[in-house]
């Protein structure tokens, strides 16, 4: 019988399974975002979209260029560390990072962990903060062709221009170079109301909440021939000009404080590894920061006010692991960082900080079992060209971690965390005129997670996890201001204790076909009581702590078919108060705000064309982050991207 030889070209089949993300079997909280994920939420900076994070408030001012901080689990924004591909990012003066200056535009993804990322070779600066964001920018796929080029452009309310281009080279086999610049501007001059008596309301626009800013960073990526190594070379430099917009007090909106920053670091990375389980990691980083703070009505002898201040930061790591056998690791690492902070104040400290950290750590996983264990020796000193120095530290503090499957064929884990970190007092907590004060101690953090994890899939094409933490927080040392001789002069010290018990709910569920439809549901929701339990006969004793909520809740539901993709996020804040005093008049209402986005791509033989529609807080309402400084009310952006 003869054999038929035609050849038939038979349809294309996908075979599409839900990979089980990380975040739902790690060993210590952790929270993250892809960037998939990050482009059906409205979000222009980091900040956007980590605040619908479970157990985290942003502390916005409001506006586009407004400061952006982070608090996690009611812990203050200096106990937070930011890493961007590895590299930290620091403000020695006031010790916090403003995530509103990261766009998300060339982001692969976004992680919070509570504690420290369980990675065996990783520096040890990794280890000195009670949580840790990470921040991974995207990496181009040379397999197809030897350049990838990203262009996006956003316009919308309030005068908002945001453009962006981002070009990846691939050089060689072994060499690829990446340029990225990013532009951003807007007036910023957005309505709110204020209630002039039981029914009447008063229009007015937000004053000096502009911006102007551009970024650039220049990088270049080294493979060995085996990929056994790998070198990175990076250069980044921001500069903003912001407008500070004020409290609205009494009616009175008006302001004309500005800000004017320019950021800059160079960075290069090698990490390698060896067959005989050594691996290695070396991070060189250097960084200067200027910042001009105007007040053209200030009341002095001048009738104004100009502060320059000036840091630079040297950054010297060394981090080495070791396979002992197949379940047991141990890393060592070891890191320096030296610190300057000059300013045109009269007779400032101009103070200089020495900082040694070294971590030692211990993994182990089998089977069903796995463990984490930590040290960090922290040795601090400084010294100051005017004035007393602040005393030097040398401190030890453990870390440990514990997960477990009781259940073998059951994905249920239970884990548990301890961490015992401290924060060093910032230098404007030490040396700044008047309110600081050189006697300082470090603010000591005792952290306890209790959690329980699930996650199942249907087949290939149905996932969803479940995970509830239980915290206990503990600061002791806290440092704080208060009035000295009168209300008018006030001093930081160390009198705080604060008592934190919360819950953190996480449910998350996937759904993908094969034929191009997915959809998802991320809800978030958490609950904590953060008390001062300083002194017993205060007002404020057991009462919230200012800014932190006692609920929150976030929802994000997401749907794509073929090249159309839709995004809608619910977030949630519950009451709050400004102050200590838990009472009407300290009062920050909660609030819902909503958010939607709609997508479609084109593609055009190897050009990929997006067109998207962000709408944030859908319903106009009106509501505050801080007192008295009113948000946003809805805002419409129509965004065009172009990828190569």
């Amino acid at each position: 019988m003869p054999i038929n030889r035609d050849t038939f070209m038979l349809k294309e089949v996908i075979i599409k399974e839900v990979k089980v993300p990380q975040k739902d079997i790690s060993l210590t909280p952790m929270q993250s975002l892809s960037s998939k994920e990050l482009f059906k939420i409205p979000s222009s900076s980091v900040a956007d979209g980590i605040k619908a994070f479970s157990g985290v408030t942003i502390k916005d001012y409001g506006g586009v260029g407004g400061l952006k901080t982070i608090m996690v689990r009611s812990f203050g924004a200096n106990h937070t560390g930011v890493f961007v591909d590895g590299v930290p990012l620091s403000d020695v003066a006031t010790g916090q990072i403003d995530l509103g200056k990261i766009s998300v535009d060339n982001i692969e993804d976004i992680s919070l962990f509570l504690g420290q990322p369980i990675n065996i070779c990783q520096p040890a600066r990794y280890y000195a903060s009670a949580s840790v964001i990470c921040i991974n920018s995207s990496i181009p796929n040379f397999s197809e062709k030897p350049i990838s080029i990203k262009a996006n452009l956003k316009m919308g309310s309030f005068g908002l221009i945001n453009s962006s281009l981002f070009v990846k080279q691939k050089i060689n086999l072994q060499n690829s170079c990446d340029f990225a610049i990013n532009y951003m501007q807007s007036d910023g001059k957005y309505p709110f109301y204020i209630e002039n008596g039981a029914t009447n309301k008063t229009k007015y626009f937000r004053e000096n909440s502009y911006i102007k800013s551009i970024n650039a960073d220049l990088g270049f990526v080294n493979y060995s021939k085996d990929s056994s190594s790998i070198l990175k070379f990076k250069t980044y430099y921001y500069e903003s000009d912001r407008g500070l917009p004020g409290a609205v007090v009494l009616y009175n909106s008006f302001a004309s404080q500005s800000l004017q920053d320019e950021n800059f670091f160079t960075s290069v990375q090698f990490a390698k590894k060896w067959i005989n389980g050594f691996n290695a990691v070396s991070n060189i980083k250097y960084s200067n920061s200027y910042l001009h703070y105007r007040d053209p009505d200030y009341y002095n002898e001048d009738g104004k006010l100009n502060n320059y201040y000036t840091q630079n930061e040297l950054y010297l790591s060394q981090a080495i692991s070791k396979k002992i056998i197949d379940s047991l690791h141990c890393s060592f690492a070891s890191d320096f960082f030296l610190n300057t902070l000059d300013a045109n104040l009269y007779k400032y400290a101009e103070p200089t900080r020495y900082s040694y950290l070294n971590s030692l750590a211990l993994k182990f996983n089998r089977y069903f079992f796995e463990t984490y264990a930590s040290l960090l020796s922290s040795i601090i000193n400084e010294k100051t060209v005017n004035g007393e120095s602040a005393k030097p530290a040398n401190i030890i503090t453990p870390s440990f971690a514990l997960s477990i499957r009781p259940l073998k064929k059951s994905n249920i884990r239970l884990r548990f965390m301890y961490k015992n970190i401290f924060r060093m007092p910032t230098f404007n907590d030490l040396y700044y005129n008047l309110v600081g004060n050189n006697e300082l101690k470090p603010e000591y953090a005792k952290q306890y997670n209790l959690g329980l994890l699930f996650n199942h899939k249907v087949k290939r094409t149905l996932y969803f996890s479940f995970k509830i933490d239980a915290f206990v927080n503990k600061v002791e040392n806290k440092i704080i201001a208060v009035p000295t001789k009168n209300l008018f002069v006030w001093s930081m010290q160390n009198i705080g204790l604060v008592d934190v018990n919360g819950l953190d709910f996480q449910f998350q569920t996937i759904y993908e076909t094969f034929d191009k439809i997915s959809m998802s549901l991320a809800c978030n929701y958490s609950f904590q009581n953060a008390f001062d339990i300083t002194n017993s006969k205060s007002t404020t004793y057991k009462k919230q702590i200012p800014y932190i909520p006692f609920e929150t809740f976030s929802g994000l539901f997401s749907f794509s078919y073929k090249h159309l993709s839709f995004g809608y996020n619910n977030l949630f804040n519950g009451f709050r108060y400004c102050l200590g005093e838990n009472i009407y008049e300290n009062l920050i209402h909660s609030s819902w705000i909503r958010d939607a986005s709609l997508s479609y791509e084109l593609k055009i033989n190897k050009i990929k064309c997006n067109f998207k529609i962000e709408i944030s807080n859908i319903f106009d309402k009106q509501y505050e982050v801080i007192k008295s400084f009113p948000m946003p009310g809805r805002t419409t952006n129509i965004c065009i991207g172009i990828n190569y």
